[in-house]
């Protein structure tokens, strides 16, 4: 209660009076003094509002499914454990999966070259038609001529009378060290030298082979004087 002192000396106490409240309390809290320094209220004023906590991240599941599940018959290839070498930037062990065709495949040992798996025999040069300069490179036995990637001696450089599989067969026979044309197993004919070719027939150096609208120039390696068994160490 607030005191006073009247005109003649004596203390007055008046009675205190209740004060609506205002509106607006926004606006008053907005003339208010700072917080004094090192106070929380200070301090979480700097920081701002907290930030939500971020979501949790999900590891995405092995190619092919979940391992040891149905999703491992999937897999188009094997996956093999590997070990970063100790010191490096990755020293994890981590699942990869090993490129199709290479599963059990032993590694090639470094500094070796690894030996010819089909050694050539004799080439067929394009001088004619879609190609013209590219070799083809024959090897012992059957090589079928066609446009298609089972055919041996592929010939695929735009001509399409070109059968896409067996358009004709050049032959090298080992034993006598021989060579022979043979018509394949299409319609499309063959020819030879302009010769219409229905059986077998033995072909030397230089035989110039039709095929389509493509003429090939036939040149042996292999011949009665060398053959790659008498290289052998």
């Amino acid at each position: 209660m607030p005191i006073r002192r009247s005109g003649s000396g004596e203390i007055v106490q008046e009675p205190t009076r209740l004060q609506p409240a205002k509106r607006g309390g926004s606006r008053d809290a907005a003339k208010r003094p700072p917080p004094p320094p090192g106070s929380p209220r200070e301090d979480a004023s700097l920081l701002g509002p907290k930030p939500p906590p971020p979501p949790p991240v999900e590891s995405p599941p092995p190619p092919g499914g979940p391992v040891g599940g149905a999703g491992m018959d999937r897999l188009e290839a094997p996956t093999v454990l590997v070990r970063g070498a100790r010191g490096s930037d990755d020293s994890r062990t981590r699942l990869v999966r090993q490129p199709a065709g290479d599963a059990g495949a032993a590694p090639a040992a470094a500094g070796k070259d690894e030996p010819l798996r089909d050694l050539p025999v004799g080439w067929l040069v394009v001088v004619r038609g879609p190609g013209r300069g590219r070799v083809v490179t024959l090897g012992t036995g059957m090589n079928t001529i066609g446009r298609g990637s089972q055919s041996r001696a592929r010939i695929d450089f735009g001509d399409d009378l070109i059968a896409r599989a067996d358009h004709a067969r050049v032959v090298y026979e080992p034993r006598k060290r021989r060579y022979l044309l043979s018509h394949g197993a299409g319609s499309n004919l063959t020819y030879l030298h302009g010769e219409v070719v229905i059986t077998p027939v033995e072909i030397e150096a230089g035989a110039m082979i039709e095929v389509g609208e493509t003429t090939l120039r036939f040149q042996p390696f292999c011949s009665r004087d060398f053959d790659w068994p008498d290289a052998a160490d």
